[in-house]
């Protein structure tokens, strides 16, 4: 894997192995010629996000002119919408997979017939308890906008995107026992400095309390994988709450505590010092996820829903 920041996307799709026959393909080329290499008819061609000028992805032609049935997968849809519609125009694209359900339809609301959605999903080998002392009290990683001369980090979001995020350090910065880890960056080789995968789970399983949010913009929050990261690791998780979570069976004050940017401060302190109450919805959280939001749960979605749209062709 050339970029580890990625690793939970590829575990999510290799999930799908335990219950379908999957081949893979990571170069340009036209499909026909892919399908000749590879010596088959597929029943199905799944092709993953072509955002940012296919920075994860092959680019594939002639998708159009073929007749098996073809699905794409969209996760960031601040990408260009215009360059999203040409493309599954274009291609004759049968299903729309997506990380967000009501985010994507308010930016693509003539492919709600299309869209499957695929929320996040964990690793359970990866997202786990890893029995780490909880020596970290409160700690927040990932994208989000500040400055520091000093410390300038590889990769920051625009302002307001995470405002949740740029509260929480602006409240907890200064407060005793504050960790912060900033983003490694998304197309960065490995280092033994990078907070990721194994790393990045033991971190999170390290910390008493994990704060995050949803991105910000005009099609509005969804949830985003450190949701599931958090809950998975088993550590609290203090987080402003969106409709995505909600309909996927997040409960505030059951597996996690919701929270807005007036609250942050005295929130964190009063459940540090609850320790018995921290520790139930930590459990809570942690049994939910590892009971609803595995990668084998979500793979068979996958699955079921290809299957589905076959059978009714």
């Amino acid at each position: 894997m050339d970029f580890p920041k990625h690793r939970p996307k590829i575990d999510m799709l290799r999930a799908i192995e335990e219950f379908a026959e999957v081949h893979y393909w990571y170069e340009d080329g036209n499909i026909r010629d892919i399908l000749t290499t590879l010596q088959l008819e597929p029943d199905f061609i799944f092709h993953y996000d072509i955002a940012w000028r296919n920075g994860l992805a092959p680019v594939v032609t002639g998708l159009a002119d073929i007749d098996i049935p073809k699905a794409c997968f969209v996760i960031d849809l601040h990408f260009s919408k215009a360059k999203r519609i040409q493309y599954i125009e274009k291609n004759k694209v049968d299903l729309i997979f997506s990380v967000s359900k009501n985010p994507f339809l308010t930016v693509f609301p003539q492919y709600k017939d299309k869209l499957r959605w695929l929320p996040w999903s964990i690793n359970p080998e990866i997202i786990k308890d890893w029995n780490m002392e909880k020596d970290i009290d409160y700690l927040l990683m990932g994208l989000l906008y500040y400055e520091d001369e000093k410390n300038p980090p590889k990769q920051i979001a625009e302002k307001g995107r995470y405002a949740f995020r740029e509260a929480v350090l602006n409240t907890m910065g200064d407060v005793p026992g504050f960790v912060f880890h900033p983003h490694p960056g998304h197309k960065v080789p490995y280092s033994k400095e990078m907070y990721v995968n194994e790393k990045y789970a033991k971190e999170l399983n390290r910390s008493k309390i994990f704060f995050t949010c949803g991105s910000r913009n005009s099609s509005g929050a969804f949830a985003v994988l450190k949701y599931f990261e958090a809950l998975g690791c088993k550590t609290l998780l203090l987080a402003e709450p969106n409709q995505e979570i909600e309909e996927l069976g997040f409960q505030d004050g059951v597996h996690y505590v919701a929270c807005n940017t007036n609250e942050i401060y005295e929130k964190a302190v009063y459940y540090l010092n609850n320790e018995e109450k921290r520790n139930q919805i930590a459990q809570n959280g942690y049994d939910f996820i590892h009971q609803n939001h595995t990668n084998e749960m979500r793979a068979r979605h996958f699955v079921t829903y290809l299957t589905d749209y076959i059978n009714k062709r």
